[in-house]
């Protein structure tokens, strides 16, 4: 009985350690297919669903920022005489400045 009993507990641990012999062999297949696929969707030029969405966010607020400066383009456009006035009040205002640096000179 002695002897039977050690060769199962032996039978356990060589099946034991082949348990865990494979799953570390499992987690190195896994890590390969996983540098491999990425390798080859980089190389095709996809993104990932982070970079993605980042740069979603970007364009948006892009996209925004340009409507609003076409809508004051447009806004300028349609009221000449009311830009006209506001770059004149601009350089006057600028010009008085000047003036009254160079007097303080």
């Amino acid at each position: 009985m002695r002897g039977r009993s050690r060769f199962i507990s032996d039978m356990a641990q060589m099946a034991n350690g082949a348990a865990s012999a494979l799953g570390g062999l499992r987690e190195e297949i896994d890590n390969i297919v996983k540098q491999r696929t990425e390798r080859s969707l980089n190389a095709r030029g996809l993104v990932t669903r982070e970079e993605f969405d980042a740069l979603r966010t970007r364009h948006d607020a892009v996209a925004a920022r340009l409507a609003a400066l076409e809508s004051r383009l447009a806004e300028q456009a349609s009221s000449p005489k009311k830009a006209a006035r506001k770059v004149a009040k601009k350089a006057t205002k600028s010009a008085g400045t000047r003036a009254s640096a160079a007097k303080k000179s």
